[in-house]
This record gives structure tokens, C-alpha cells and sequence, in this order.
């Protein structure tokens, strides 16, 4: 079994059967919720500063960092990267959306847009058209008799479900890259990642009263481009003969450099506007730049997930990295569900 489908089915499952899973939070009452106002859920100033590149560098297996100067393959891999990042290279790597996903996610973010024509538009794309009515047929939807018009298909599933199915095959192409030593053994933990995510910037959107969809969606792919930054790194190091970076800087830079992959992926594939603002404010390096509200969620359940991925027992996170529990945040009915 590839790498791909290997972990394709086991996310789906999850992605289709999460609200069944307790650490899923539900919308808030809004009792709950005003219990909490005077604390400013999207604050990240908790967080340490070097969080991002001690996640990096636990991603790829490194525990021990090494106070030295970027080598010469550090330095040519971090160029390279770079290089794509800028270059018309990016969509050779990531290869392009099929162009009726934008549209649909733009359809599914207006109210206005009426079963009939999301069918009229998924009836565009074969591909889609199957992937519809697969999921219809599916044993999640526990139908006695077999859907096999697109109508009956979208009508079944709803805009919620449609919304999932676009989620899902917004990674397709990321899937399927051919992966190497150093993104196998990243990619569950990256995924778990990226779940967590998406879960709090929902859960955060509906706290602030902003489009749950595309809050989720923005924090499913806040990531997108460290899969891919990997991926290319799989091509810079041969892991098995010298082993893997460990310098500090060395993942610094890269993170910043997958946080503009992952801008520059959503570009490309024209996610909704928002969405696409949204990840190249995380690219900004300067915290007091003002932030648009999607871009301060992301930002914040980025932070969160990353940190629940470290302070689980056995990660060997460092305590000076330990925030407080007396930090009014890590109580929110928000994050308390992943802290």
C-alpha cells in the first residue's frame, strides 16, 4: 500500500465521523461564551517565540539541535526551496486543482446558491460527478436504495457535506506526491496537525461569528506548504547516508519559507479571497502588523495545535516551552477541548 492511500482512507474516516470523536467541540452557548469575553482568544503572545521551529524540527525527528552554522547542503536546500517558492517551479511540484473546486468553494460560502445549481455545476467535472455519488452511496449515509443521479447525490448530501467532499479533494494533489524518507515520517503527525487546526478555527469563527467554512478550510491548509517544503527536501537529502538537518536555523528559515509554500499553493489553486489573505498574513514576520480576523484564527489555531502536538506526554517538550495554566486562554471552551 502507497503512503498516500494509506493515510487518505484513515483521514477521511475521521473527517466524515469526527463530531462522534470527544475532543470535537461543539458550538458554544452563548452563556458559556460570555463567561469568557474579557479574554482575547486569538492573542498568541503566550506562545513562545521559537515554537514554530521546535515543531519543525520534532516533525522531522530532531531532539537535539546542533549550535553551529547552516552547512553547505542547509544552505543550498533552503535556496532551493526558496527558489520554487518564487519560481513557476511551485505548480510542478503541486500540481493544479481541478478548476471546478474554486468555484464550488465559492458557491458553498453563498447562501444564495440553491441545490440545483451546485448540481449543474459539479456536472462540469466527471471526476466530481463520481466522487459525489460515491459518497452519497456510502455506508456513512445508510441509504436503502442506490442514489445515481447528481441531483439526488447533492440534494442528500447538503452544503455540509459538499463542504467536506471539497476539503477532501483540496489534498488530492498533495496526496498523491510520491513521498520520501523525511515526509513518511512526518505525515501522520502532520495531519494530526492540520485536523486539530481546521477543529479550533472553526470552533473560533463561531465564537467571533465569522464563516466557520472558510475559517475551517483555511486552518486545514494553513500547512499545506510545509507537506510540500518536505517533499522537497526528500530531494535535497539523502536521510539514510547523512541524516537530517539540526541546526536551529535551518528550521527557522524553513518555516518561514513553507508558510509562503502555503500562500503561494492557495494562490495557484484560487481558494476564496479571505482564505488566500488570510495564509500570507502568516507569512509576515513583523506581529504588530494588523492582522484581518481569519488571519488572526489561523494564526491562533495554528499556534494551539502546534503546541498540543508538543506538550503531549513523551514529546520532550522543553520546559521553558510550558505555557502557564494560569493564562486565561488555556481554559477557553475553544482550546480546552486540545489542551
Amino acid at each position: 500500500m502507497t503512503h498516500s492511500n494509506y493515510w487518505l482512507p484513515r483521514w477521511l474516516y475521521w473527517i466524515f465521523h469526527h463530531h462522534n470523536q470527544k475532543n470535537v467541540p461543539k458550538p458554544l452557548p452563548q452563556h458559556i461564551l460570555n463567561l469568557h469575553t474579557a479574554v482575547d482568544v486569538l492573542d498568541v503572545q503566550w506562545y513562545p517565540s521559537d515554537l514554530e521551529s521546535i515543531y519543525t524540527a520534532w516533525l522531522i525527528g530532531v531532539n537535539d539541535f546542533c549550535d553551529l552554522p547552516l552547512t553547505d547542503s542547509e544552505t543550498n536546500a533552503l535556496v532551493s526551496l526558496q527558489q520554487m517558492v518564487n519560481g513557476l517551479e511551485t505548480m510542478q511540484v503541486v500540481p493544479r486543482l481541478p478548476a471546478i473546486i474554486p468555484q464550488l468553494m465559492h458557491s458553498l460560502r453563498d447562501d444564495t446558491v440553491g441545490i440545483a445549481q451546485l448540481a449543474q455545476q459539479i456536472k462540469r467535472d466527471p471526476v466530481l460527478v463520481g466522487e459525489v455519488i460515491c459518497l452519497a452511496n456510502s455506508p456513512y449515509y445508510r441509504r436503502q436504495h442506490k442514489i445515481s443521479s447528481i441531483e439526488q447525490a447533492v440534494l442528500l448530501l447538503g452544503q455540509n457535506g459538499l463542504r467536506q467532499l471539497v476539503s477532501r479533494i483540496a489534498f488530492y494533489p498533495i496526496l498523491n506526491l510520491r513521498a520520501g524518507t523525511i515526509t513518511r515520517l512526518t505525515s501522520e503527525h502532520l495531519w494530526t496537525q492540520s485536523e486539530q487546526c481546521a477543529l479550533i478555527c472553526r470552533c473560533l469563527a463561531d465564537h467571533k461569528k465569522v464563516d466557520t467554512f472558510a475559517a475551517y478550510l483555511a486552518g486545514l491548509v494553513a500547512n499545506i506548504g510545509v507537506l510540500s517544503g518536505l517533499h522537497c527536501l526528500d530531494q535535497c537529502f539523502n536521510v539514510r547516508a547523512s541524516g537530517v538537518p539540526r541546526t536551529p536555523i535551518f528550521y527557522t528559515r524553513f518555516a518561514q519559507i513553507a508558510k509562503q509554500f502555503s500562500h503561494r499553493i492557495v494562490t495557484e489553486w484560487t481558494f476564496p479571497e479571505p482564505i488566500i489573505l488570510a495564509l500570507r498574513e502568516q507569512t509576515d514576520v513583523d506581529a504588530t502588523v494588523p492582522q484581518s480576523i481569519l488571519g488572526r484564527i489561523v494564526s491562533a489555531g495554528d499556534h494551539c495545535s502546534k503546541y498540543c502536538l508538543l506538550k503531549t506526554p513523551m514529546r520532550l517538550l522543553p520546559m521553558r516551552l510550558l505555557v502557564s495554566t494560569q493564562q486565561p486562554f488555556i481554559n477557553h471552551p475553544c482550546y480546552s477541548p486540545f489542551l
